[in-house]
Parts: structure tokens; C-alpha cells; sequence
């Protein structure tokens, strides 16, 4: 035993030894040529520096006035040599089909370590292409860097073959240290395992093999070992599985504020990759609330409960829960607190649409009670006695209820639509027909507004009710005589292909800005507020149109340009016997 740990220490020893005197030998030798090669550089960008025009005999004399040492060609164009430091430029073949000029020419820089044929030894090549096209081409002989790398390596061979003394007497000795209480450990190992401390149980295998019985107790004890690690093997991984298929982000903190970990969820909220270890992942983030909560909750033990919109996230909002911990530790970390991040993006868009919704509607219902109020406060008090102006003022209460009426069913169509869900409409309507009958609906009061209504195409059936259906048309073709101009023309047109009805509804009205067109499906959005209320709208027909539209899988896109009219294209899903 101890002669197989000496061997293998110094076995150990002598490849590392090697192993670091070959790489301390090749890195002082790459080290010494990139040395060399930053010379040569430094050196043909000054030569290149002296004049925009080279002076192939004058940038000659500077360089070895420069560097004596070393070898400098200038090469023309189209590979002649012009001047060089060490050969006759007039015996020198040309250069052109050198591998640095080559380089050179095309990049700039070129480098090769080869055999000159000029001057018949090994040499390091730097070639430069200068600013009128001539290539400049420093080099120097690699013999003087070996030279010296030689002589260092037998320094290193001479430090390694001490290290090695020096290494096999330690492991001498580290093998009697190592091995003196190794029986010791196996008796007392035994002692572990069997319950009690014996004296003779540590004195009872000196005469044995060193390693059988310490192999054979600590078999024992692995095995106990084991199955402990296996228990508590299956618990972290079930932690594990739980805190990564949360929704939530889990984020747990050292004292200091550090990250010691966080779950997917987290990664995914903060957009960081799977490979990261999220030490950065607070960074992100540059809210002042964050860092504030972060203090409370180290300084004061309580926990803080944070909603953050950040230009980190994007347009998401965060709700985080901040909890002191005490008292734990994450892989060998003392824990110091817990941020638990939920994305209620979703629940604060809900919260501002019905917000914005109920204001709506209070502002809606507002403004025809108002006038009703006032009418009947002015009846009620004998203000009006003329009985024509009285019979006027309650015709204008019998519109405003009218309108109060409308805008209820609007909201009630709505909220019935928000309300179901279909995966498969079993229904089938002609959007046709649909259409025809809007328009018979609509005649009267397109023709009173000078407004042509017009319908043609061909009968085609879409997966949707016909009750549905006509609303939908109904809503489109009202809109486009409700927002036109006297002499207008209102056109409805149906096309069908194997998946899809398109039914579009053109007007030659005052149309729609490019900057309302995302906005013309809110509810209660107008593009001209005024004119809807003058004729009556409640401001939830295109809402309405987005919803059937949106239950039965249909879709509706808008072109418009104001002052020229509107065209709303509508595309239905088709009923399956169509197919």
C-alpha cells in the first residue's frame, strides 16, 4: 500500500511536472514570437506613417537606422521588389505569389514562418499593405527565438527534476502519515457500527492488511449513508418539481441581498437563460420600490407585498411577495429572504377594463337621466304650459329612454357574449340572407338619410346562428348609415373560398383616422362623439361585432380613409357540409 501511493504521488508528480515544463516551454515560445510579431507590426505601421507616397529607398535607410537587426522589403504592386535591407532587389524574383503578400493585399496583414529563399534561413514574415497599394514586408530570423527558448527549457527541465526530489520525499512521508491511522479509523469505524467504543476494537486488525478491513466498515456505512442520501435524494427532487412547475417565480436571498437561486418561472419573468444562475437577475430591475422593500423586510423581520411595473419587464406587471427567513440555509447559505413573483399583467388589464368600463357606463347612463330629470323637473313645476312645448318635451324624454333602452340591451348583448363559450358551432347561417335582411331593416332609415343601401354576392353558409349573424350585418351596415354623408352609398359584398365566408361593408362616409382604427372595437369608443349621439349610438356596435366574431372564430379587419369612407371585411368560419 504504501509503496503504490508513493509510486502513484510520484507517477502524479512526473506527468505534471512534464505536462507544466512543455506548456511553460511552448508558452514562453508562443509568447516570445507574438512578441516578434508586434514588433514587426509596430514597425511597418511607422515605416507606413512617414509618407502617403513610399519612398521604397528612404523608408530602407530609416529601417535600419530602426532596427539593424532585422529585414524590411518593399514590394510593388504587382510583385516586384523594389528595395530590400539584405538582397539585391535586381536578383530577387518577384513576390506576388507569396503567401503574406498575398494576405496582405486582400486584408491589409500577412504572416507566414517559413524558409527564405533569398537569404536561405528560417524567418518570421510580416507583410503591410501601405496607403498607395505597395506592400512593406518586415521579417527576422527565428533562430535567436529558439536559441532562447532552449536555453530555458533546461532551466525548467533543471527546476522539474528538484521538484521531483523534493516530491518524492514528501510523499514518503505524506505515505507513513497517511497510513499510520488508517487502522485506527477502521477500528474505529467498527466501534461506530457495532455500538460501542471498545479500546480492543482499535488495536484488534494491526496486524491485518491496512485497507481490507477499513473497505469492508466503510461498505457498512455507505450503505447506511445510502439510503439515507436516496431519502433525502427523493425530497429535494420533489421540492425541485414543485418549485418548477409553479407559475409563480420563487427567488431565494442570501443575507446580503444576493441570489442564491430561483426557480424557472423566475428565469422565465426576468427573461434570463436556463444556464444562468440568476446572480445578476435583481440587476434587472432599477426600481427604487424593489430595493426600499428589499430593506424593510432585512431591517424590520416583516414581510411586504410589492406591485412593480418596470421597463425591465416589458408591459408586465409583477405583484411580489417579500418574506424574512431565519434560520435556513440553501446549500451550505444562510437564507435571508424569499420573493415569491406573480405576473398579473392579465388581472391588472382586467381590473382598468372594468374600471374604464363601469366609468363608461355611469358617464352613458349619466347623460340621458340628466336630461330626462331636468325635462321632467321642468314639466313638474308648471315651467312649461304651452301645450305643444309640453308635448315636445316628453317626445324628447321618449328618446332619451329610447337611447337608455339601447344602450341597456347593447350592454346585456355584451355581457351575455363575454359570458359563453362555444368550441364548435353546430349552426349554420347565409350570410347572404343575413344581409339582405339588414338591409330591408335599414331601408327606411337610409333613405331618409339620402343614404343607397346595396347587397350582392353569393349565398354562402358560416358556422354561426342566423340571430348572430343579423346582429352582426345589422351593426356594420347601421354603422355605415349612421356615419355617412347624404348621397352616400352603403355596399355589402359576400365571397366564400373552402374555409371561409368574407363579407365586406363599404361606405362612402366621413371615415376613420389611422390613429382611432385600433381603438373603433372599444366599448363606448367613438370617432365622432357628437355625431353618435346625434343619431343615436350607443358606442357598443363594433364591440359587439368583435365579440360574436371572436365566439364563433371568425376575424374582422378595417381600411379607411377620412372624408373617402370606410371598408370592414369580415371572414366566418364555414359550415362543415360546405366542405
Amino acid at each position: 500500500m504504501k509503496k503504490r501511493l508513493i509510486g502513484a504521488t510520484l507517477v502524479t508528480v512526473l506527468v505534471a511536472l512534464l505536462v507544466s515544463s512543455a506548456a511553460g516551454v511552448w508558452v514562453f515560445h508562443q509568447r516570445e514570437m507574438a512578441a516578434a510579431r508586434q514588433n514587426l507590426e509596430e514597425l511597418l505601421i511607422l515605416m507606413d506613417a512617414q509618407s502617403a507616397i513610399t519612398d521604397p529607398e528612404g523608408i530602407i535607410e530609416q529601417f535600419v537606422q530602426a532596427a539593424p537587426e532585422k529585414r524590411l522589403t518593399i514590394i510593388d504592386v504587382d510583385g516586384t521588389v523594389l528595395a530590400d535591407t539584405e538582397a539585391d532587389p535586381a536578383a530577387m524574383e518577384n513576390h506576388a505569389d507569396r503567401s503574406e503578400v498575398k494576405q496582405a493585399a486582400l486584408t491589409g496583414w500577412g504572416e507566414a514562418l517559413r524558409p527564405s529563399e533569398s537569404v536561405g534561413v528560417t524567418m518570421l514574415y510580416e507583410a503591410k499593405r501601405f496607403a498607395d497599394g505597395m506592400v512593406g514586408r518586415a521579417s527576422m530570423n527565428v533562430s535567436s527565438i529558439d536559441s532562447l527558448v532552449l536555453n530555458s527549457a533546461g532551466g525548467f527541465l533543471a527546476a522539474a527534476l528538484v521538484a521531483l526530489v523534493v516530491a518524492l520525499l514528501m510523499a514518503s512521508r505524506m505515505a507513513r502519515m497517511v497510513l499510520r491511522p488508517l487502522n485506527v479509523v477502521g477500528d474505529a469505524l467498527q466501534g461506530v457500527l457495532d455500538g460501542n467504543q471498545d479500546r480492543e476494537a482499535l488495536t484488534r486488525y494491526e496486524g491485518d492488511d491496512e485497507v481490507r478491513p477499513l473497505l469492508r466498515y466503510i461498505d457498512k456505512l455507505v450503505e447506511r449513508l445510502g439510503d439515507h442520501i436516496n431519502q433525502i435524494r427523493a425530497e429535494r427532487d420533489k421540492v425541485s418539481l414543485i418549485l418548477e412547475c409553479m407559475d409563480e417565480g420563487l427567488i431565494l436571498l442570501d443575507e446580503a441581498g444576493s441570489v442564491l437561486a430561483l426557480n424557472r418561472a423566475a428565469k422565465r419573468l426576468f427573461g434570463v437563460g436556463e444556464d444562468s444562475d440568476g446572480s445578476s437577475v435583481l440587476l434587472l430591475t432599477r426600481s427604487r420600490a424593489l430595493r426600499q422593500a428589499l430593506q424593510t423586510v432585512r431591517a424590520d423581520k416583516t414581510p411586504v407585498v410589492l406591485d412593480i411595473e418596470d421597463p425591465a419587464f416589458g408591459e408586465r406587471s409583477l405583484r411580489m411577495f417579500l418574506s424574512p427567513v431565519s434560520g435556513r440555509q440553501y446549500e451550505g447559505e444562510s437564507v435571508g429572504c424569499s420573493i415569491l413573483i406573480s405576473d398579473v399583467t392579465d388581472l391588472k388589464r382586467a381590473e382598468g377594463i372594468r374600471s374604464e368600463f363601469t366609468a363608461n357606463v355611469s358617464h352613458e347612463l349619466k347623460t340621458p337621466l340628466t336630461s330626462i330629470k331636468g325635462f321632467t323637473d321642468m314639466l313638474s313645476t308648471g315651467m312649461v304650459k304651452d301645450p305643444e312645448d309640453q308635448k315636445r318635451f316628453f317626445s324628447m324624454i321618449g328618446v332619451e329612454v329610447d337611447r337608455l333602452i339601447e344602450l341597456i340591451n347593447d350592454i346585456l348583448k355584451l355581457s351575455e357574449l363575454e359570458s359563453v363559450a362555444i368550441e364548435q358551432c353546430e349552426e349554420r347561417a347565409d350570410v347572404l340572407e343575413a344581409a339582405k335582411a339588414a338591409e330591408t331593416l335599414l331601408s327606411q332609415a337610409a333613405g331618409s338619410a339620402g343614404i343607397t343601401l346595396s347587397v350582392a354576392g353569393m349565398p354562402a353558409e358560416a358556422a354561426i346562428p342566423a340571430g348572430r349573424l343579423k346582429e352582426l350585418m345589422l351593426n356594420l351596415m347601421e354603422n355605415g348609415v349612421k356615419y355617412n354623408e347624404p348621397g352616400g352609398r352603403v355596399d355589402v359584398g359576400v365571397s366564400a373560398d373552402e374555409r371561409f365566408v368574407t363579407a365586406t361593408v363599404s361606405d362612402t362616409g366621413i371615415g376613420i383616422p389611422e390613429e382611432a382604427r385600433q381603438r373603433i372595437f372599444e366599448r363606448f369608443y367613438r370617432v365622432d362623439k357628437g355625431r353618435a349621439r346625434k343619431n343615436g349610438g350607443t358606442g357598443l356596435g363594433l364591440a359587439i361585432v368583435k365579440h360574436i366574431l371572436q365566439l364563433y372564430g371568425g376575424s374582422v379587419s378595417v381600411e379607411s380613409e377620412p372624408g373617402r369612407g370606410s371598408t370592414f371585411a369580415v371572414k366566418l368560419p364555414r359550415g362543415k357540409s360546405e366542405f
